[in-house]
């Protein structure tokens, strides 16, 4: 039992004082929007370059007529609850992931022990790297729900596409939107011949801009994929953007896409860390710039 409470009070380590502190939102006040329950930003570099995620791979229960497997011992995630799969560290240098850390493993089940020193070890390592694991950020979503996406085909090829918006909270540039937009291409096999199982290449394309006034600046292209799969059982890869994880002083964010894949013997839905954006210097009123009168 000391053991388990020990991994649970390191797990809650991880988490921001602020996150841990926040009330019941009252009916006056909204609930401030949340990281997803896969992924949370734990920590980031001082110049905001780098940035350190608590990533779970929960588990997919697909058939709610068996009887699902039993928690490991010491599976308590970040809020304090069981959970089954499996839970890493990641260390990211713009989109990508430069050091992980295996922390619980999802099969077989790691011990309370030894997940709390791999903790404490992945702890050791970011501080080292020059990771403040207090440093924590907001969270910013779309202020309305994205239109449907819309669908264009010819022959062996289509495309669906979809546009959001997010209006910064924080930093140089609060109260202006981020918009962005993104196109997910498909392609049927040349050599398909109406065979159902043929395989279906796609990749998608998300842009990421920042709107002021009229003009819009762009600010990141970032590529998903190709991937191959089939169209066979109700196969399916479906990207979308979810939200915008904003960097302490509000002058960076990363853009998080949710992932919905699989067919109908099985799928996963998760979250993926599409890139960091660094927002550009905001230009100085005329007022600030200009020299005082002699």
């Amino acid at each position: 039992m000391f053991r388990c409470s020990s991994l649970l009070i390191a797990l809650l380590l991880l988490t921001s004082t602020a996150a841990l502190s926040k009330g019941k939102a009252t009916a006056k006040t909204p609930a401030a929007p949340e990281m997803p329950n896969d992924l949370q930003i734990i920590g980031w570099s001082k110049d905001e370059k780098r940035f350190a995620i608590r990533l779970y791979d929960l588990a997919v229960e697909t058939n709610e007529l068996d009887e699902p497997p039993p928690y490991c011992p010491g599976y308590i995630n970040h809020r304090g609850k069981k959970f089954r799969g499996g839970l890493r560290i990641q260390l990211f240098g713009g989109a990508k992931a430069i050091n992980t850390w295996n922390i619980q493993d999802a099969q077989p089940c790691t011990p309370p022990d030894a997940a709390r020193d791999r903790l404490a070890q992945a702890k050791a390592a970011l501080t080292e790297q020059g990771v403040d694991l207090t440093a924590i950020g907001g969270v910013a979503m779309p202020a309305q729900k994205p239109k449907p996406p819309s669908k264009s085909s010819k022959s062996r090829t289509w495309f669906t596409a979809g546009a959001s918006a997010v209006a910064l909270p924080s930093g140089p540039w609060a109260g202006q939107r981020i918009e962005i937009a993104y196109r997910v291409d498909h392609r049927e096999s040349a050599s398909a011949n109406k065979d159902p199982s043929r395989p279906i290449t796609s990749q998608a394309t998300f842009k990421v801009g920042l709107r002021s006034g009229k003009g819009l600046t762009p600010l990141g292209e970032f590529p998903l994929g190709p991937t191959d799969w089939s169209a066979m059982q109700a196969g399916h890869w479906t990207p979308t953007f979810d939200r915008l994880l904003l960097s302490p002083s509000g002058k960076s964010f990363v853009v998080l896409v949710h992932m919905d894949e699989g067919s109908m013997g099985g799928g996963s839905s998760y979250s993926l860390v599409l890139g960091l954006v660094e927002l550009p210097p905001r230009p100085e009123t005329a007022s600030a710039t200009s020299a005082p009168a002699r």
